[in-house]
């Protein structure tokens, strides 16, 4: 599902990302077990989709949100962005970060729609940077990319 979701970025320039192979079920499962997971299930298909978030600082980051291209466009990814959503309000947090690229139109303004605004690099938190840097592809440059934050609504 991962490598068939990553697929889509190659009509958008990103052709080598499209063809990076997915990881190995060992290493995914690894990564899935050290973090808060959701999964979007199919009762035919099995695992349809998935997010999966940690928390860095004071933020639940979002790792990955992948939804197999057959079952796009269904409100899967929507719905598990709102699991993690959920989750950092549940733990008192202070909202939801990811990085994502500025220009795919499933990427960027997906996230603008659920809440999500560009946290200009130069006042981020010292976590979300590192994290911000360690998240570009190979290949890609920074400026491709941008860091976003939800802020939860305090009462």
């Amino acid at each position: 599902m991962e490598a068939r979701a990553a697929e889509l970025f190659a009509a958008y320039g990103y052709a080598r990302l499209a063809a990076t192979p997915a990881l190995a079920q060992d290493a995914f499962n690894a990564i899935a077990s050290r973090n808060r997971t959701f999964v979007a299930a199919h009762e035919d298909d099995g695992a349809i989709g998935f997010a999966i978030c940690g928390q860095i600082g004071s933020f639940l980051h979002l790792k990955e949100l992948s939804v197999a291209p057959e079952h796009g466009r269904r409100g899967l990814g929507s719905a598990l962005l709102d699991a993690v959503i959920a989750e950092s309000v549940a733990r008192k947090l202070d909202g939801v970060s990811l990085s994502t690229f500025r220009s795919v139109p499933f990427n960027a303004p997906f996230y603008k729609r659920h809440g999500f605004v560009d946290e200009p690099f130069g006042i981020a938190d010292e976590t979300l940077k590192k994290r911000f840097l360690a998240e570009i592809p190979p290949g890609i440059v920074a400026d491709a990319r941008l860091l976003m934050v939800r802020r939860n609504k305090t009462t």
